[in-house]
């Protein structure tokens, strides 16, 4: 009986797509995460998440961010302090990480000094 290898090479390149086509869909999406550190002189300053008016914490603070894919988020933030003027402050966080422990050993860095009120 003569075989065609053809067809047996494309049955089995067809079987490999779909298998790796179907264990991607098979799990949930992996996450992946950004953090960063914000850091005010003064410290405890009362940071206040723009995109929706929450508070978040006072500073020194470590805001982490998870998402679905690897992309980067445009962040503003809104730092207060007793006797300061309010400050704004904006920068892209990327979501590098496979892990949040991962993301949150190696934070970006946000540094804000801010003015005294006159």
């Amino acid at each position: 009986m003569k075989r065609n290898w053809f067809g047996v090479y494309g049955m089995l390149i067809a079987m490999i797509w779909a298998g790796t086509t179907l264990a991607g869909c098979g799990g949930g999406a992996a996450s992946h995460y950004g953090s960063a550190s914000i850091i005010s002189e003064p410290p405890d300053a009362t940071v206040v998440n723009l995109e929706d008016g929450s508070t978040i914490g006072s500073t020194p603070l470590q805001y982490t961010w998870e998402t679905e894919d690897v992309s980067e988020k445009y962040i503003q933030l809104k730092l207060n302090a007793t006797g300061y003027e309010v400050q704004v402050t904006e920068f892209f966080l990327n979501s590098r990480h496979g892990s949040k422990e991962s993301a949150e050993k190696t934070p970006q860095i946000i540094h804000v000094k801010m003015k005294l009120a006159e």
